[in-house]
């Protein structure tokens, strides 16, 4: 790989081994070598971690899929269970897919989870996730949220401990190392006996320690086939499970008839009621309105917004519908005022400011696609508008700093220059973008490509925190379209929120230079790059930015951005890297030795965008 990620990979561990930890649910040292990985050695993997149902909360398939962020069939398949329905007893064993990857350096499978009222790190990874992660790396993977104050409705990363075979294991006949948290009164014998593997194989794999002091800690477990644990236990004091009997199935059958049919003649009157004679007839689940036709006029064809909207109904049942009408009155008739990009104007609708955008083409991978993302670093699509002269609208939430290029160029065709970011914002945007692609890449099935990352499709809102736009391009992946493509798009949007040049643009003598080439030039000398890095930063920024961090965050974006795409990072690795970065760059601000300078500067604020 030309440019290695691992002179800060290992940044964060140098916290973790040396922090006095006193309600840790798992020992951090230990941990650190037994979950150890190299990105070099290691490929990403299918496996496994045992979960034990606990109530209220994660008594059924459905809230423990969800936990984990996988298909509710999978969990089914690995279990051999029925179905979804019903809810188990506590304390039952599940076996729980995941995708492990090599993080840094130390094996995780990432996955997301949605902060509620009350929640700590410890709380979530002691009690959620039943300490098959540790609070304290998850505090590292996430240092845009303050820890002891967590609010409801933020979204951390959280990393559970698992680790794939190595070639040779799997040479040797291991083909999983599944994920078990030891517990008080646990005898390696009979464990090893349920998961069909073996007391040697286990000790062995575990570092040869000392089980009795590993309570309530991760362990692995080598096996060579799917264990098959002991079917789990249903409640079957559950509403679910109770059959109620015939004669209240009938009386409850025939009162609900008849409810319903009293409903639906009241609806009809009112409807017969208000309506004119060329009444809009609202069609189906589908949004779909036509006008009705007269007697001697026959019923017109599907506008193209109509044939839109027929194709992606399942996509939308909860998709709320906007007046083109309104939109139109919003926007003064789409002039050219209220235009805030190519074809998105900014629109007042029900005294909420959103972005609208006109449909151009067929929008109906993207709609499909919008529909089924959710991140806070994607933007978020409020609604649609479509009526029988074919106009379509998508409507989305509105971002109010607009797009990240008007804030780094300042002859943006855009806008004019609005001022500019601070190096901790730069670094914030960069860590968002990069989340909301491990989200589209990793969390999302089939994993989704973008296809057009640039910092015009990066939209900032009042906070500053960036959400990726403009799906037009994005496809699901497939052996034609890789995920390389974003990374090294990111990586081009990285050395932009460094430099505050174009990704390409006018070098010395007039040439077109491209900044993924520039970067290899200056990083390329050892003795010499601090210097050249300290000329090609954007002046901007005035010297108010850490240069061990500009050097770290700039051999990240070389490592995007290597011509050979295998080379190229996994997202998962960005993420873990630029958290590091931001880590460190927090306690930075408080003092920050300015390099080439003999005067210690002290920080005690940071600079925001001004």
């Amino acid at each position: 790989m030309e440019a290695s990620l691992l002179p800060f990979q290992a940044l964060p561990f140098v916290f973790l081994l040396f922090r006095t930890s006193l309600v840790s649910p798992q020992p951090t040292d230990t941990n650190t070598t037994l979950f150890s990985c190299s990105t070099k050695s290691s490929s990403p993997c299918k496996t496994y971690v045992v979960y034990r149902t606990q109530s209220p909360e994660y008594l059924k398939p459905g809230d423990i899929s969800d936990l984990f962020e996988v298909s509710r069939l999978s969990i089914i398949e690995a279990n051999n269970l029925s179905s979804e329905e019903g809810a188990f007893l506590p304390d039952q064993l599940l076996l729980v897919p995941i995708s492990c990857g090599c993080t840094g350096n130390r094996s995780f499978a990432n996955t997301t989870h949605q902060i509620k009222e009350g929640d700590t790190f410890y709380l979530v990874s002691v009690y959620n996730f039943e300490n098959l992660t540790d609070y304290h790396v998850v505090e590292d993977l996430n240092p845009t949220l303050e820890s002891t104050d967590l609010k409801p409705g933020q979204e951390a990363v959280i990393p559970l401990y698992c680790k794939c075979p190595t070639n040779t294991q799997m040479d040797q006949g291991t083909n999983f190392l599944i994920t078990y948290v030891w517990q008080a009164g646990d005898e390696i014998s009979k464990l090893s006996e349920m998961m069909n593997s073996s007391t040697d194989a286990i000790v062995t794999e575990n570092n040869y320690r000392n089980f009795s002091a590993a309570g309530s800690h991760p362990i692995l477990i080598p096996v060579s086939e799917m264990p098959h644990l002991p079917p789990p236990l249903y409640d079957t004091t559950t509403s679910v499970h109770r059959k109620p009997s015939i004669t209240v199935i009938i009386a409850l059958s025939t009162a609900g008839a008849v409810l319903a049919l009293v409903l639906c003649s009241l609806l009809v009157f009112a409807y017969c009621k208000c309506q004119p004679k060329e009444a809009v007839i609202l069609e189906t689940a589908d949004f779909l309105r036509f006008k009705k036709p007269s007697n001697d006029q026959p019923a017109s064809p599907m506008t193209k917004g109509d044939k839109l909207l027929a194709g992606v109904s399942r996509f939308i049942d909860k998709m709320v519908m906007f007046e083109t009408r309104d939109i139109l009155e919003a926007t003064m008739n789409l002039d050219v005022g209220y235009r805030i990009g190519r074809s998105v104007y900014r629109a007042t609708l029900n005294g909420q400011v959103f972005a609208v955008k006109q449909a151009e083409g067929d929008v109906k991978e993207e709609l499909k696609i919008l529909q089924i993302v959710s991140h806070a670093n994607l933007i978020r699509l409020a609604g649609i508008s479509t009526d029988a002269d074919g106009d379509f609208f998508l409507v989305f939430e509105f971002a109010e700093n607009g797009s990240l290029e008007r804030w780094l160029h300042s002859n943006s065709s855009s806008s004019n220059s609005v001022g500019f970011l601070s190096w901790r914002h730069r670094l914030n945007i960069a860590l968002d973008v990069a989340n909301g692609l491990q989200y589209m890449h990793e969390h999302t099935r089939p994993s989704i490509v973008h296809g057009d990352i640039r910092t015009s499709n990066i939209l900032l809102n009042a906070h500053f925190k960036a959400k990726i736009s403009n799906f037009s391009m994005a496809k699901p992946a497939t052996v034609g379209t890789t995920l390389t493509i974003d990374v090294f798009a990111f990586g081009v949007v990285l050395l932009e929120l460094i430099s505050g040049k174009r990704a390409m643009g006018s070098g010395e003598g007039g040439e077109k230079g491209m900044l993924w080439k520039d970067i290899r030039m200056v990083l390329e000398d050892e003795n010499k790059r601090k210097d050249r890095m300290r000329k090609w930063i954007d002046p901007n920024l005035e010297g108010f930015y850490p240069m061990d961090h500009a050097i770290s965050l700039a051999e990240v974006a070389r490592a995007c951005t290597a011509e050979n795409s295998s080379e190229r990072p996994r997202m998962a690795e960005i993420v873990f890297n630029l958290s590091v970065i931001a880590q460190s760059c927090t306690a930075s601000f408080e003092k920050v030795w300015l390099r080439g300078s003999e005067e210690n500067i002290q920080i005690t604020n940071s600079v925001f965008a001004r």
